[in-house]
This record gives structure tokens, sequence and C-alpha cells, in this order.
């Protein structure tokens, strides 16, 4: 079984690593809640976006052993795009929503002048890790999730090209194929490297078919985790 800190240690600088949950029942969004709270745990600097209810994410997080509260505003910051999109104010520290009228072009109007107002006033860490939970609930937030998911990747990419090379980043996305099949290929041809989790032989296990490790098929979590 690859550990979490390997699986964590193949991601390059500016690297991308994508988690396709092939079966639900595989627990893909699990296995990326584990590689969240290594890298929270580490002391590295997060930003989450989040596709699904918070109240979703805080139960999942919370089951596997993490209070974010011990993180939020310190070494985690979280982008609410449900929040956004339902109107669902947050008024915690370290969650962010856009406020006002939106839909899909609206909705990237804003972050773009969002994203900018955030790396012109904030000193970021020297590595900043990205990670998506779940890209799939994009299906389920927009009338149009594919263009709408390659123009947040495309600010995605803007952002990143304005704090390099003096800040170096690393992204994880986890996305649930049965939920959102349109997305596969823009996700899959912009990764490095594919772990695709499925249940074998009544095992959980993740199969990398994209990167240094191609073919290797491991277990996603030991017993009783």
């Amino acid at each position: 079984m690859l550990t979490i800190e390997e699986v964590i240690g193949l991601i390059p600088e500016g690297g991308i690593m994508s988690i396709i949950q092939r079966d639900i029942e595989s627990s893909g969004d699990k296995y990326g809640l584990l590689l969240l709270k290594k890298l929270l745990e580490s002391d590295k600097f997060v930003f989450v976006f989040l596709y699904e209810p918070f109240t979703i994410f805080l139960k999942n997080i919370s089951n596997i052993g993490v209070n974010i509260d011990n993180y939020l505003n310190k070494n985690l910051e979280i982008f609410d795009v449900f929040g956004t999109m339902n109107k669902i104010e947050r008024k915690r520290p370290g969650i962010h929503i856009l406020p006002g009228y939106m839909d899909d072009m609206i909705f990237i109007g804003k972050l773009r002048e969002w994203a900018k107002a955030i790396l012109d006033k904030r000193e970021l860490e020297r590595e900043v890790w990205i990670m998506t939970y779940m890209s799939s609930g994009t299906c389920k937030l927009f009338a149009n999730p594919l263009l709408t998911y390659k123009m947040i990747w495309f600010l995605r990419e803007e952002g990143i090209k304005k704090v390099e090379p003096k800040t170096k980043t690393r992204t994880i996305i986890t996305y649930s194929y049965p939920e959102c099949p349109i997305l596969e290929d823009t996700i899959y041809f912009s990764s490095d490297i594919v772990i695709e989790t499925m249940v074998l032989d009544n095992k959980k296990v993740g199969i990398m078919t994209k990167g240094p490790m191609e073919g290797t098929i491991f277990e996603l979590f030991k017993e009783g985790v």
C-alpha cells in the first residue's frame, strides 16, 4: 500500500494530481480528504475550492479526525463555490463567498476580481497547495458546467503565473465521474498524475492511470480507516 506521504510526494512543483472516483462506493472523496488532512497537519498552506455543501464537507472531514477550526484562517482558506451559487452567507473567518446575483459568466467575472484582490493584498506562502472538493459539483451549480470549469481553470493558470517563481504551487483535484461525466477529458488531460478509485474484489483501490507510477494498483485505506 502506498502511504499518503508517498502519494503527496509524487506531485511535482506546479503539478496537478487528480483523484477520479469511478465508483462512488470506492470513497475517492474520502481519500482526497486524507491527503488534505496530511497537508494541514504538516503545516502546508492549502486553498480549497468547495463545489459541494459546506455541511457535507465539514461532516466528512470531521469523520477522519480533522477539526477545521484548528486550521481555518491560518493555513486553510476555503472558497465556497456552492455557497456562492446558492447565496448562502458564511461568517466564519477563512471561508470566502462572492455576494450578489450569480450566473455562469457573472461568477467568472467576480471570481477574477476577487482573485486579483487576494493576490494584490496578501503575502502568499512560499508553497501553496490548491485543492478542489469535489469538482463534479460543477454539474449541479452551473448551466454550462464544462465551459465554466474551463474558465475557472484559465483563472487558476492566470493566478499561478502572477505568483511564480516566488510561490510554488501544487494542485489536487477530487472528482466523481458518475456525477459529472462531461468534465472527465478536461480533468484527465490537464493532470500530471491520475489516480482512479474503484472497488475490485470487495476492496477499495486506487489505480494510477497517468504519471510516473502508471499501472500501480494499491489499497486506499488501512484496516479501520
